[in-house]
């Protein structure tokens, strides 16, 4: 049974604010949470892209609704003994109903949810645009208003660098979000040099998207881990990696399969069964059924 979830808020705030960057790979699934778990990180997280890749197969244009997100990571946190921070997307209701979305993610377990400014249309070449700040800003205070555990983080996202390349107002939002009393920031495609320009101005902790969003339209970043770290980054987001790593070797696998090779000539792309189950906790259930 993972630890109660004020306990886990309280443990992800001391990660959030310790002297080294807190590394943050984003599972997809309840297997994969457990899989950062026996890595040894400290936490991770589950964002709509993954979810709506892995549950649906679907891309992520706001398809997954809130009751989904929430069931999904409800199954997430209770495979993990680790913090689970989750993608809120745009708190899915205005916001005199984002207390609904607020408080669902809060029964599920989760240590804190990031809500966005964005409209609609990522990952496509049709964006929407951006709430204004002012619209932000409105919906930060409602949901800050919504939680019924203070220890549980509102963190604020903006887009505006992903969606117009404009770094002012990205700074500028940054600034009015945590004015708004947002715990935490996040502006995805803002690349590590940019980030060390403006740190010093932003009174919060920073999370960056630091596997692809400081590339848009790249298939790998534009800045390393340490000069995100150097940069003053307080949380590094790999919010693809660990999807993107297993759809890679799920295809290579399927390929030599499909070129007539047999099982035993993969052991790189294949875990063993007996590693597999592992990691899945069968001894537990050995334990318990030598009692009964």
């Amino acid at each position: 049974m993972p630890p109660n979830p004020s306990q886990q808020r309280a443990t992800f705030a001391e990660l959030v604010h310790a002297s080294e960057p807190l590394l943050l790979p984003g599972a997809y699934d309840a297997l994969t949470a457990r899989l950062v778990e026996a890595a040894g990180f400290r936490a991770t997280y589950l964002g709509s892209f993954a979810a709506a890749a892995s549950t649906f197969g679907r891309p992520d244009v706001g398809l997954v609704t809130l009751t989904e997100m929430v069931d999904a990571t409800r199954r997430v946190v209770e495979a993990t003994g680790l913090p689970v921070l989750v993608d809120g997307e745009n708190g899915f209701y205005e916001p005199a109903n984002i207390w609904r979305t607020v408080q669902a993610f809060e029964s599920a377990g989760a240590v804190g949810i990031h809500i966005e400014d964005n409209l609609g249309g990522k990952h496509t070449s049709r964006p929407a645009g951006l709430l204004s700040a002012d619209q932000m800003t409105t919906r930060i205070r409602a949901a800050l208003d919504a939680r019924t555990d203070p220890a549980f983080m509102i963190i604020a996202r903006t887009d505006s660098a992903w969606v117009y390349g404009d770094l002012d107002d990205t700074v500028s939002r940054l600034r009015d979000y945590v004015s708004a009393g947002a715990d935490m920031v996040f502006a995805p495609a803002v690349p590590a040099v940019r980030l060390k320009e403006i740190r010093s101005a932003i009174e919060a902790p920073v999370l960056v998207a630091a596997d692809l969003f400081d590339a848009p339209g790249k298939d790998r970043p534009g800045s390393t881990l340490a000069e995100y770290a150097d940069a003053g980054a307080d949380v590094m987001l790999l919010w693809y990696s660990l999807i993107g790593a297993a759809a890679k070797a799920v295809r290579a696998t399927l390929d030599r399969f499909a070129q007539g090779a047999e099982v035993e000539e993969l052991p790189e792309l294949i875990l063993g069964q007996q590693e597999f189950e592992s990691a899945m906790d069968y001894a537990a259930y050995e334990q318990r059924a030598a009692r009964y």
